[in-house]
């Protein structure tokens, strides 16, 4: 029976690869009409669930098949978000337009968004399950606020509707919530200065076990990571909070270095050990490697591995071949370790 937490143990950041069938490239809308996406995305999820215990990991997530956008999932379904009569929005750095919901009136969880795809995880498998959901910064950084017109006033409102979603998960048993927080180094912008106060609000009654993923973006927009500074700041801010117990790093894209995870203090550490922007399938002995030298700096039961970030743009064979590699090279050090079940 796998059970979790364990050393070295192995999960998906959140997302897998989604079937053609089901979304166009990159996302951008539904392939399976109205009258069947349901059933098509049930389907995506059971996939997703039979290649994660196919590849013997230990923490086993939904894979986001129901989403669109991982952030804009939570929010087109709050009270005061106008997600119909969207604004356009063109980032001059990379010269994108994106459209993004309105908030037109006090922000407001209707009801969880996220409940029926854990309760359909769960009846799937009877391994450990985790359940992500927007973090804070993030989900305030994708809104344009006609309604708050104060940065912090919005932050503490979506962490108000965050953290109702996530006392209802809570609720129906998760052995692990994640809070997708890649704002909180991307561009925290004015937000930063209340990023602790927003943490603590969303987790609020929260007793469940928590990580909270810090990422770059998704490998296929940024293929060119580098290690920044900054990044280890973002990782100290998430340190200091004390009902966070887990940090997810983006680790082998950027080429960090161990010297890295000093930065995350005593939380433990979900490291990235699969790089995404490759269709390259990573050797098991690399992957050790990258566990051992973590070791250095994090202990055994604090140290777990995934990709470093959701697998949702990947090809399903090659996803597959990754996870299966991922978990080799836990199994490797495992064994070195005398840590086997």
């Amino acid at each position: 029976m796998t059970h979790w937490p364990k050393p070295l143990a192995t999960q998906l950041v959140g997302s897998y690869t989604k079937p053609s069938w089901l979304l166009r490239k990159h996302g951008e809308s539904w392939r399976a009409d109205s009258e069947v996406l349901g059933d098509a995305q049930d389907d995506a999820a059971r996939l997703a669930i039979y290649d994660q215990e196919r590849a013997g990991l230990d923490l086993l997530s939904d894979g986001e098949g129901r989403r669109l956008n991982f952030a804009r999932h939570f929010a087109i379904g709050w009270q005061g978000v106008d997600a119909v009569n969207m604004v356009k929005l063109t980032n001059q750095r990379r010269g994108v337009t994106t459209e993004y919901p309105r908030v037109i009136g006090p922000i407001a969880l209707t009801s969880p968004r996220v409940l029926g795809d854990l309760r359909f995880l769960k009846a799937a498998t009877d391994r450990p399950v985790k359940m992500t959901v927007v973090g804070p910064l993030t989900a305030a950084r994708r809104l344009v606020d006609e309604y708050y017109r104060d940065d912090k006033a919005l932050l503490l409102a979506c962490a108000g509707a965050i953290n109702a979603e996530l006392l209802a998960l809570q609720a129906e048993g998760c052995d692990l919530l994640q809070l997708d927080e890649p704002v909180i180094y991307t561009n925290p912008g004015p937000l930063l200065p209340y990023a602790g106060e927003a943490l603590d609000r969303a987790l609020a009654g929260i007793t469940t076990a928590v990580a909270v993923h810090v990422c770059y973006g998704y490998a296929y927009r940024f293929p060119n990571k580098q290690a920044d500074p900054a990044y280890a700041a973002a990782l100290e801010t998430l340190a200091s909070c004390k009902q966070i117990k887990w940090i997810s790093i983006e680790y082998t894209q950027p080429k960090h270095s161990p010297e890295l995870l000093k930065h995350c203090g005593d939380k433990g550490v979900i490291l990235g050990v699969l790089d995404l922007a490759t269709e390259s399938i990573e050797e098991p002995q690399a992957i050790a490697q990258r566990a051992r030298a973590a070791l250095e700096f994090v202990p055994p039961a604090r140290l777990n591995l995934a990709p470093d970030c959701g697998m949702w743009h990947l090809p399903r064979p090659v996803a597959m071949a990754k996870l299966r590699a991922l978990v080799q090279g836990a199994e490797t050090v495992r064994r070195e370790l005398n840590l086997t079940d």
